[in-house]
């Protein structure tokens, strides 16, 4: 067997077994064959044996220096190998034999086993069919290898060889995120869609893979010429495959392509690309019941949120009597802001003890996916309460008695529905009672805000006035007021000492010439996975955010092309594309009392 051990005649100690066993269990991939599970598991037995006698270093720092590839045999770049070539590859030290599964790429894709050599530092490659001529192979070792103290490798490894007389040189690189934080071992798969046009990563193999290293950053090298369309998600299985439903995963802003001389046509990919993961919920979109609350109003529950753009359309709800098959007429709708997932719909009156059929159609959800339309109906019984509950407030920011607020804040309020404020329904005033004049705006149907004209005093308390006469519903009731004063709700807040933070500025600005829409700019304290701070900008421009505690940040950033107020990740099937988002390459350090600028934030096409 040209001079490989016959591992199969090897007499195991019977302490070894179970590990065997269990190794044949984990060899799902076939990643692995049976002679070098025997060498796996006596590996693990002669390295006990050796850390039994050697004992360990007396004294000295702990071993964290990570494991790195430091030859291949052939070499990498190496052209005309032969069709049946089993490339070697050593490392700087042991390598955790188990790490090795699932760890280990092949692009294209071709089965293959990993034969660990017994000194550990070597891995052998054995494809089990010839290569295909004239095809450049692309091995990829992911962070998942590990040495024998488990430190992960920093980046993957990517080497690549030729059947042919040249190695392919396109390439794409990008930055995986979930949470606003950096996802390090991201999986990344890549498809040529000339051969398959409608990739589905739950279902389809992808032409290429890698995995993203310690700060969420991969690299496609060698890539052929073609387009290509690339997903990212996070196995949380540990199954190697995307798992819709559970896995976070992140779909693309566009295709790429890649032309003769490695680079994109059309300048579509002349930057990196960004994902932003999420979980995708498979099952579409459905109505769960419906629920009258009086005469004149009804609850839709879906099955999760709707897209909150398409909502307010009453065109997309249609009522009829079950029995007399009358219509009843749909005059607004919005989003319960207690339940995203909950849809109010105000209706002309309803005949009490009718039986109703609802009918929803046109909605999509927050993926883009439309809801089911063959759960989209419920029936409902006309109600005999005659007068609605009256109006509440259900939040105002800054809270009561909240502290440190930003001089620079913008005051918002939560209604339970939609409501009309007349002119000095609501009052901002100082400790001497000098009012604070400001703008009021609706940023949805149930939520206001307003901008004071000036920049609030540092380190001074103010009062927030809700008169309950001057803000009433579509039916004329005021707003609910309880406590000392029922016809005013009364709110107080503090502003920050400046001296006590710092600050970030800088520009955004957009490569793409025909970009559209609002930019929300979001700064997440490292490690955080809820933003400290998000600000939104009608177009490229400067920003800035005050009062930032002192530590190290992420700036993220989106384009709202669709206008709905949030970032849409797309849908990989049917294909939707992700909204343009980045995150900056560097982390920002922010100092008491400094402010920290001329930050760039450069979103590409």
């Amino acid at each position: 067997m040209n001079g490989t051990p016959d591992h199969s005649a090897l007499k195991i100690p019977d302490g070894l077994a179970r590990l065997i066993g269990l190794a044949r269990r984990l060899d799902t991939a076939r990643l692995i064959g049976p002679a070098c599970l025997v060498a796996m598991a006596c590996l693990v037995g002669l390295v006990a044996v050796a850390c039994a006698r050697e004992g360990m270093p007396p004294g000295g720092p702990r071993d964290r220096i990570p494991p790195w590839v430091v030859e291949t045999d052939p070499p990498a770049g190496s052209t005309h190998v032969p069709l049946d070539v089993s490339p070697k590859l050593t490392f700087s030290e042991r390598i955790q034999p188990r790490s090795i599964e699932g760890n280990l790429f092949i692009a294209p894709i071709v089965e293959f086993e990993a034969e660990a050599s017994w000194r550990g530092n070597e891995i052998t490659v054995r494809f089990e069919e010839p290569l295909l001529a004239d095809r450049t192979y692309i091995i990829t070792v992911g962070t998942g290898f590990r040495d024998m103290r488990s430190n992960r490798m920093d980046s993957t490894f990517v080497y690549a060889l030729s059947t042919g007389p040249s190695i392919e040189e396109g390439e794409v690189n990008g930055l995986t995120v979930h949470d606003g934080q950096p996802a390090r071992n991201t999986y990344v798969w890549a498809y040529n869609l000339a051969g398959k046009p409608e990739p589905d990563p739950a279902g389809t193999t992808p032409d290429y893979l890698t995995q993203a290293g310690r700060d969420g950053t991969f690299t496609f090298n060698h890539l052929s010429v073609g387009r290509y369309r690339l997903f990212a998600f996070l196995d949380q299985g540990r199954d190697r495959l995307y798992d819709a439903g559970v896995d976070p995963i992140g779909v693309p802003t566009r295709d790429v392509v890649l032309s003769e001389d490695g680079m994109a046509e059309d300048g579509l990919a002349d930057g990196p690309m960004w994902f932003r993961m999420a979980v995708n919920d498979t099952a579409a979109m459905h109505v769960m019941s419906a629920r009258v609350s009086h005469r004149r109003a009804l609850s839709i529950f879906l099955s999760e949120a709707p897209r909150a753009d398409m909502v307010r359309d009453t065109g997309a709800y249609a009522i009829a009597g079950v029995e007399e098959g009358e219509s009843l007429e749909v005059t607004s709708a919005y989003l319960d802001p207690a339940d995203p997932a909950t849809i109010v719909l105000i209706t002309a009156p309803q005949v009490r003890d009718r039986v109703y059929r609802l009918t929803v159609t046109g909605l999509e959800n927050t993926w883009s996916e439309p809801i089911d339309t063959t759960e989209n109906t419920a029936e409902f019984t006309g109600s005999s309460i005659e007068n609605p509950p009256a109006p509440r407030l259900l939040e105002v920011h800054p809270g009561n008695r909240s502290k440190d607020v930003a001089q620079s804040v913008e005051l918002r309020f939560s209604f339970s529905e939609p409501v009309t404020l007349e002119e000095g329904a609501v009052v901002l005033r100082d400790t001497t009672d000098q009012k604070i004049g400001g703008d009021l705006r609706w940023i949805d149907a149930t939520v206001a805000a307003m901008r004071p004209d000036l920049m609030l005093q540092p380190s001074t308390d103010y009062e927030i006035l809700v008169l309950a006469g001057l803000v009433k519903n579509g039916f004329d009731q005021p707003l609910q007021a309880t406590g000392d004063r029922p016809d005013t709700l009364a709110y107080t807040f503090s502003t920050i000492d400046p001296e006590s933070y710092g600050s970030l500025s800088g520009r955004f600005e957009d490569e793409d010439p025909a970009g559209a829409g609002a930019v929300g700019i979001s700064l997440y304290q490292l490690r955080d996975s809820e933003p400290a701070s998000e600000i939104e900008l009608a177009g490229p421009g400067g920003f800035r955010f005050d009062n930032v505690l002192p530590g190290r940040y992420i700036l993220q950033a989106y384009r709202d092309a669709n206008g709905n107020g949030k970032f849409d990740y797309g849908n990989a099937l049917p294909f939707v594309p992700a909204e343009r988002s980045m995150v900056h390459p560097d982390t920002l350090e922010v100092r008491l009392g400094w402010e920290t600028e001329d930050i760039t934030l450069r979103l590409n096409r």
